[in-house]
């Protein structure tokens, strides 16, 4: 569905204003004229012409609206010499001249101050006269002029003009009143949505989303917000999780360090006190506080390790190395002890060079990591694939086993320090290896993964069989528990 713009929401809203307020100016005006034409219905114009007021008894001639405008009617006989005139006359001339009367009716003084017009009519003693009418030019200009407030048509004309002025305003505060109040309620709506979950967020609903159509620019504020409130929740959440580590981190550190410094001081009491005569067992006294005390200082090894991992800025020296040889030296490292505890290595490592940017001592401590998690943690018998994938888009070192598995309830949180296996996996170590091994991949840029196989890259190894001829492809059916370290890109050689 388009995105709808406030600009143009309010472009569209104007628009109708503006076919409103033609439509209220149309109706006024067909209003306007139906009064008028109701108003005047039977109305005759206003007498104020020689041809409408003459008559043979001149002398019961109605001035009436004549007189309203400031004229007067005058009565000439064959001899142009004024013989009657009714009204107020305000001109001196009282006989006329034949061109004088052609002018005055015919071409009447620009600047001239009356309009005149003529009639000829038969009194009734029989005899010809002729009737003037003058009129001031205010109010007529050749057509009389309707809207002179003295006359009682004009006056029906300004009234019936003035109810449909009214009505036109009436409908134009009207059009204002609901066009404001629409786009009121189109400005007001996602507005008072935006507050609600503002307000809903800073109480510390965190799960407060916005949920409103309206136009884009407002869609956008919404979906910031819901980004946002995400975010947050994701941090509290992640920081709920942290704290929760940190007070199983400390829990453990103790326990940990409580069991071998327990063995420690009470063999070394014993032994300070000559409680232990015995040679052999003295002697076993001796091996048990030198392998608690190696195992104190492992633990406190790897938690200064894991503590500088986290703390570190810089410090990586980076270098451009080829992972696949990285990879054989890593083998070949772990070789012996693979074979000593029984295990089977399969490698599956391409012969091209695969470049990236490694710290090799860091990066050797995190496959090493993985790679002494899986001995231990195994019977024997299990075999151990190393294998280094380089996609189009991402590089994989890849460490599998086809061991024991590890149980569920600790996959989401096999990464986390001291996390160890039950039951299933025998004890043994710190419990921060894998904790170290991702910090160590990550500081890289990379990321480092557990996958039971379900994942895409191992699905596509598992399509990509040794008989594809694809170059990816190993037999990779009886492996269970897949470590992965991804890479973004390779380096250029």
């Amino acid at each position: 569905m388009r995105k709808r713009s406030l600009h143009g929401t309010l472009i569209k809203n104007y628009v109708a204003f503006v076919i409103i307020m033609l439509a209220a100016a149309v109706l006024s005006l067909i209003f306007l004229a139906i009064l008028l034409n109701r108003s005047m219905a039977g109305e005759d114009a206003p007498p104020l012409t020689a041809e409408q007021v003459a008559r043979p008894d001149y002398e019961q001639i109605d001035i009436t609206d004549i007189s309203l405008v400031g004229g007067w009617v005058e009565i000439i006989d064959e001899d142009n010499r004024v013989i009657f005139v009714k009204g107020d006359k305000k001109t001196a001339d009282y006989v006329y001249e034949s061109r004088q009367l052609y002018e005055m009716l015919s071409y009447p003084e620009e600047n001239g101050e009356w309009l005149c017009t003529a009639s000829n009519f038969i009194s009734e003693d029989g005899r010809g006269y002729t009737c003037l009418v003058f009129i001031p030019k205010r109010s007529a200009e050749l057509q009389f002029n309707l809207t002179d407030p003295r006359l009682p048509v004009a006056r029906k004309i300004l009234k019936t003009g003035s109810i449909s002025l009214l009505l036109f305003i009436i409908l134009f505060l009207l059009n204002i009143y609901f066009y404001s109040k629409w786009t009121a309620v189109k400005i007001n709506r996602p507005l008072s949505g935006i507050t609600d979950a503002i307000n809903e967020l800073r109480a510390g609903k965190l799960d407060t989303r916005m949920d409103f159509r309206a136009e884009n620019e407002f869609l956008q504020i919404r979906d910031a917000f819901n980004e946002m409130a995400e975010r947050l929740e994701s941090a509290q959440k992640e920081k709920i999780r942290m704290e929760e580590a940190r007070n199983r981190m400390f829990i453990d550190i103790s326990h940990d360090l409580k069991t071998p410094v327990t063995v420690i001081s009470g063999y070394s009491k014993a032994l300070a006190e000559n409680m232990v005569r015995d040679e052999g067992k003295r002697k076993r006294y001796i091996e048990a506080i030198y392998n608690k005390s190696m195992y104190v200082s492992k633990l406190i090894e790897d938690l200064f390790e894991l503590a500088k991992l986290d703390f570190r800025e810089t410090g990586m020296d980076l270098k451009n190395t080829d992972l696949a040889e990285f990879l054989r030296n890593m083998a070949a490292e772990h070789y012996e002890l693979l074979e000593d505890k029984g295990f089977e290595l399969e490698l599956h490592i391409p012969q091209d060079r695969v470049m990236y940017m490694i710290d090799r001592k860091e990066m050797t401590r995190a496959v090493s990591n993985i790679l002494v998690n899986a001995v231990r943690h195994n019977p024997p018998g299990t075999s151990v694939l190393a294998g280094l994938y380089d996609m189009p888009d991402r590089t994989y070192i890849v460490i599998a086993d086809s061991g024991e598995g590890i149980p569920e309830d600790i996959r989401d949180t096999i990464f986390d320090p001291f996390v160890k296996a039950d039951g299933s996996r025998r004890s043994g170590g710190t419990g921060l290896g894998l904790a170290i091994a991702r910090k160590i991949v990550e500081k890289h840029g990379g990321t480092l993964v557990l996958d039971d196989g379900s994942g895409p890259l191992i699905r596509r190894l598992r399509q990509d069989g040794p008989e594809s001829g694809s170059g990816l492809g190993v037999d990779i059916s009886k492996y269970r528990t897949f470590f992965i370290i991804s890479f973004g890109r390779t380096a250029e050689d």
